[in-house]
């Protein structure tokens, strides 16, 4: 009679883990980009789930959203407004500051492949933090890479790819995204995306 060693349980186990890894995220896809994501849901309804989940978030963040990673490395603060398909990575802390506003299918992510010295990739992904300040404009399909830091009062034009630091009142676009003017507006004024100039106007969903 031969007995099962520890060696011949572990495909098992590993079956088992794999299982219900994939169950686990499974669910979170379910939960956190059908439902919460869903345009459907009311603004409320998305904040107390999101915080019932252990996301930190100030008020209900406008659109539907899909959110990939764990909630409790979401920080959204007071009046930050997410226009419809914005995609947040959440595998690292992602930080969006109060009133800012990102456009449609803006792209948050946090993870990072380390490459070796002859180039080869890594298959192990490691997380990098985003933050993004208060009063940032984000337009529409702007990519946030791993790492990004945006300070407060930045205007990021549409399908700029953002990686590094950002400095306070400027505006940035372009592959990499690169400062093109300072912005000094004046109280309750804005710049617009694809020119820079002042505007009196808030974009109630900003593209």
């Amino acid at each position: 009679m031969t007995s099962s060693g520890p060696s011949d349980a572990t495909p098992a186990r590993r079956f088992v883990r794999t299982l219900r890894e994939d169950v686990s995220s499974g669910l979170e896809h379910i939960v956190f980009s059908r439902l919460v994501g869903s345009a459907l849901m009311p603004r409320t309804a998305r904040r107390l789930l999101l915080v019932a989940a252990g996301a930190a978030v100030e008020s209900g963040p406008g659109g539907g959203f899909t959110l990939v990673g764990s909630p409790k490395n979401l920080t959204i603060g007071h009046s930050a407004y997410l226009n419809r398909s914005v995609f947040i990575e959440a595998l690292a802390p992602v930080g969006i500051g109060r009133d800012s506003a990102l456009g449609m299918e803006v792209m948050i992510v946090t993870s990072h492949h380390e490459l070796s010295s002859a180039g080869a990739w890594s298959p192990r992904s490691t997380g990098r933090p985003v933050v993004i300040g208060e009063r940032v404009w984000i337009g529409a399909r702007a990519t946030i890479l791993p790492g990004a830091v945006i300070e407060d009062d930045v205007v990021v034009a549409a399908g700029a790819v953002v990686a590094g630091r950002l400095r306070s009142h400027g505006l940035y676009a372009g592959v990499p995204a690169k400062r093109i003017r300072d912005l000094a507006p004046a109280a309750g004024e804005g710049a617009d995306v694809a020119t820079g100039t002042a505007t009196s106007t808030e974009p109630s969903a900003p593209r």
